[in-house]
């Protein structure tokens, strides 16, 4: 079923709240996030590792400001503060581009692991300035784009294949299962209005951080 409408607004004790369901899950995956992070760190001594979890920080932080932000309270800040929240999803999402270069750098030549460096430190400013001049989620969403499937997948596929890694298994799956996720926003499919599609992807990525977190967590490499 295809519900393109967002949830109705509650007020509690006086206290106006829109689009309830997203904040809620909204909420959920940014628990998932910060839950991925300070559970694996006795990894922050491997920079691929330790990368991935400023990754799920950086995810984290940036969603607890969208939730608040960009819809619970979007009416008291303004359309105009949803900037703060896209660039701070800018920036937790280039984290994953530096942690799979890391991390896979052994896979790949000396002169490519500090091409795909400077790419990154290129790509990454740009993005940030473009969000702000054009103002618009897309932007955020094709440097996601980038990031995840560019750069996460190509170089994790190439590093599975030589070494078995059980995180670059993991983040592979993870990402497929976020792909998922985007499908569900972009077709807009939904059970109801206070369960739109939103609020589902937001629960299939979830599951695709927690996965990713279970690669992390369970990885069986031990000098990256």
């Amino acid at each position: 079923m295809v519900v393109p409408f967002q949830n109705p607004s509650v007020n509690i004790g006086g206290l106006r709240i829109d689009e309830p369901v997203t904040t809620l899950t909204d909420f959920l995956f940014a628990a998932v996030c910060l839950f991925a992070y300070f559970n694996t760190k006795e990894f922050r001594h491997l920079k691929g590792p330790n990368l991935y979890r400023w990754f799920f920080l950086g995810t984290g932080i940036s969603t607890l400001i969208s939730a608040i932000i960009g819809h619970a309270f979007l009416y008291r800040f303004g359309f105009g503060a949803k900037i703060i929240g896209w660039e701070a999803n800018v920036l937790g999402a280039s984290l994953a581009q530096f942690a799979a270069v890391y991390h896979t750098k052994s896979s790949i030549s000396e002169i490519g692991f500090k091409r795909l460096l400077i790419l990154n430190y290129l790509e990454v400013p740009l993005a940030v300035i473009l969000t702000a001049v054009v103002f618009s989620f897309v932007v955020v969403e094709i440097h996601t784009a980038y990031g995840l499937l560019g750069m996460v997948t190509v170089l994790e596929i190439r590093h599975y294949k030589k070494t078995g890694s059980v995180l670059s298994r993991n983040m592979l799956i993870g990402v497929g299962i976020a792909v998922l996720a985007v499908l569900v926003h972009i077709f807009k499919l939904a059970c109801s209005v206070w369960f739109n599609h939103m609020d589902l992807s937001h629960i299939i990525m979830c599951v695709a951080m927690y996965v990713m977190y279970r690669g992390v967590k369970y990885n069986n490499e031990q000098t990256m």
